[in-house]
């Protein structure tokens, strides 16, 4: 793990730490809006979701609208070796703490994807270009490695996106980009 990308998630995690709830609220609000209005999104049969805790962009209103909508919705489940992989939920009681106390799945019924399957990808920081600089633990990276035809979409707060960020061989790009200002909503 390179001491430049430590540094960055550092740097950034203390600068989503210092938005005002307030604030942070209102750009959730944007980001959750944009996101449903995505066109893929709303065709896509399988949504790959993730449980958003501490300062991270919101999902749980993405998660809710999903399973009002009856969509096919499915959180990961962090496993052995640092693999990850995705369980279909019907609602909010099929999760609990799991790994780094996050909410996961505690479903046994494996998701399926297709070609019309979306998957909302955290970060800490992305390029314009798809680039992203993850937690560290390379979850999705390893994840996405596996579906390189899966339709990805990053959220962030407009802050967190980057003129450049280091990487490295095994980083995954993703193809869309929303955040809480409409002019960053853009395809990679």
């Amino acid at each position: 793990m390179s001491a430049e990308k430590q540094i960055l998630r550092q740097k950034m995690r203390l600068q989503r730490s210092q938005v005002p709830s307030e604030i942070r609220k209102e750009k959730d609000r944007l980001i959750f809006q944009n996101l449903i209005q995505e066109p893929a999104v709303l065709h896509a049969d399988l949504l790959l979701a993730y449980a958003s805790c501490g300062e991270e962009p919101d999902t749980w209103d993405f998660i809710r609208w999903g399973l009002e909508q009856k969509k096919r919705l499915a959180l990961p489940r962090c496993e052995q070796n640092h693999q990850m992989r995705f369980f279909v939920i019907n609602s909010l009681e099929d999760l609990q703490a799991g790994t780094h106390d996050i909410l996961e799945p505690v479903t046994s019924q494996k998701a399926v994807l297709t070609e019309k399957s979306v998957c909302i990808v955290p970060g800490l920081a992305f390029t314009r270009e798809g680039l992203r600089l993850g937690q560290g633990g390379g979850y999705y990276d390893r994840f996405l490695k596996n579906y390189p035809d899966l339709y990805t979409i990053g959220i962030a707060y407009d802050f967190m996106i980057q003129e450049t960020l280091p990487c490295e061989a095994h980083d995954c790009q993703i193809q869309k980009m929303i955040t809480d200002t409409t002019e960053d909503a853009h395809e990679v």
